[in-house]
């Protein structure tokens, strides 16, 4: 039988795509006459060698400075008090600096916007900048005080400062994704995150654009879930409480679904409050939502990849344990070291974290430091451009505690600390230490700006650095009025972190 024209054409049409796709991949790979390796004129296929990416690409001497917390409300840095100056040159002097920029910036006289909380004046970002920071963290609980307004107008400040910003954003593709600076030895990333739930609240969290929506503005956010860690014996007893009462749903119109069958045994939801069965009965357990750390720890390997040294930092006020007094955690919650772990073995060269107010432990983790809470660089929490409102006497800077617990201004809150850490040839080689004091005694138009700690302030703050930080595996020796962690020919660490 003899074929029609009309059949054989998608034959032939067939025929001719084929042979121009072998053309494209023949011209592509290389292949085919006068191709493939060796052939003439052929050039070899890029391999990229990925393995690279993970590695600390900046072979110079290389010096990074990290404080905590920025609560900074006017500019300050032509202060010529020595023992600032003295803090403010080991900034300047870094190749690199990072801190957390808590405060919100407003044009105070001309912004119309909402705004309350802790507000800056508008040159205060210009002069964090002329301090020496190159990159600051904007995922926290205060970022959000002047609504999302309030936090994008601070972001335009920031930026037209030369204030490169992570953590917050007009969406969550914006607040998560890292951010870079680019400095003669190399280029240096960042991505930031805050917890949500507690402190700040998971609405001030930012979320994905959808289609033709596009996001609602926020912050970079880790959600967690929260149980409170109690015995085998004492879950028992609180189940029966449980059972006991639920006897009587039926008792009630739209009463809620009957108790789970298959209920696992090691945990309990007694009416909103989580429990779960563990070896410290009074600490908290920690759930990070699996989507957040999946997201996270992208973002964290990608800003890897597109740059030669890496820094992951995280505002959290959440503490390890509820027999803890709010805001006096100095242990880190179990989340956070798992957190600061997987960002390392995702990439990350430093891990810088702040938020509690306190200092934490540090940990060397595979040959890279975990700082897990710095405490407060400058701590203006108690200074206004304006006055209370006026019906009363108002005396000491209109009653500057006035919204403040006891427990907040703690004199051991005014201690922060900042790190200088060394590289050379690409690994780790010394981090220095440097206690900072922040006038908790006053006088108040002084109060909460740093200064480098000597004699007796030093050695307290170093001696509790030494302690928090032994149970991690981290060994301090403390040199006159420095902090120093060796780490010899930067051999990597397994860590410590048993507790």
């Amino acid at each position: 039988m003899t074929r029609s024209r009309h059949s054989a054409r998608p034959v032939a049409v067939a025929a001719i795509f084929t042979a121009a796709l072998a053309l494209t991949f023949t011209t592509i790979t290389g292949q085919g006459r006068g191709g493939g390796q060796g052939g003439r004129g052929a050039a070899a296929p890029v391999r990229l060698d990925t393995a690279k990416d993970m590695d600390m690409k900046i072979t110079d001497p290389f010096t990074l400075t990290s404080v905590g917390d920025l609560i900074v409300m006017r500019p300050v840095s032509q202060l010529n008090d020595p023992a600032f100056q003295s803090a403010l040159k080991i900034v300047k002097d870094a190749d690199f600096a990072v801190g957390n920029f808590e405060t919100n910036a407003a044009d105070q006289l001309n912004y119309t916007g909402p705004m309350r909380g802790f507000v800056a004046s508008k040159d205060t970002p210009a002069d964090v900048k002329a301090m020496g920071f190159d990159l600051v963290n904007r995922a926290n609980n205060h970022a959000i005080e002047g609504t999302e307004m309030g936090m994008l107008a601070t972001n335009t400040l920031l930026e037209q400062a030369g204030l490169v910003y992570v953590g917050s954003g007009k969406n969550l593709e914006d607040a998560r994704a890292a951010r870079f600076v680019d400095t003669p030895k190399g280029r240096v990333g960042m991505m930031g995150m805050t917890t949500l739930g507690f402190n700040p609240p998971s609405n001030a969290g930012a979320s994905y654009r959808v289609g033709n929506y596009f996001g609602k503005p926020g912050v970079n956010g880790v959600n967690l879930t929260r149980y409170e860690v109690v015995s085998a014996d004492q879950i028992a007893a609180l189940r029966k409480v449980r059972d006991a009462v639920y006897e009587h749903r039926t008792e009630y119109v739209n009463a809620v679904d009957p108790i789970p069958a298959n209920e696992p045994a090691d945990r309990l939801d007694l009416f909103g409050q989580r429990f779960k069965i563990g070896p410290r009965p009074g600490a908290y357990a920690y759930e990070m939502n699996q989507q957040d750390l999946r997201d996270i720890l992208r973002s964290v390997r990608n800003g890897k990849q597109y740059a030669d040294f890496m820094i992951a930092t995280i505002h959290t006020h959440d503490l390890d344990a509820s027999l803890v007094k709010p805001h006096m955690g100095e242990q880190p919650p179990d989340f956070v070291v798992d957190l600061a772990h997987q960002a390392i073995d995702n990439g990350a060269d430093v891990w810088v974290g702040h938020g509690i107010h306190l200092l934490r432990p540090i940990e060397i983790y595979k040959g890279k430091p975990i700082f897990y809470g710095l405490g407060e660089f400058f701590r203006m929490m108690d200074w206004t451009t304006y006055p209370e409102a006026p019906g009363g006497d108002m005396t000491d800077a209109e009653l500057a505690n006035r919204n403040w617990g006891i427990l907040v201004n703690d004199p051991i809150m005014y201690d922060g600390l900042m790190t200088q850490t060394r590289y050379d040839k690409g690994r780790l080689q010394e981090i220095r230490l440097y206690p900072i004091v922040g006038g908790a005694e006053g006088p108040i138009s002084r109060r909460g700006i740093p200064r480098l700690a000597s004699g007796e302030d030093a050695k307290r703050i170093l001696t509790k650095l030494q302690t928090l930080s032994k149970p991690f595996g981290t060994t301090i020796a403390v040199e006159g009025n420095v902090g120093i962690i060796r780490v010899g020919a930067g051999a990597p660490s397994t860590g410590g972190a048993n507790r």
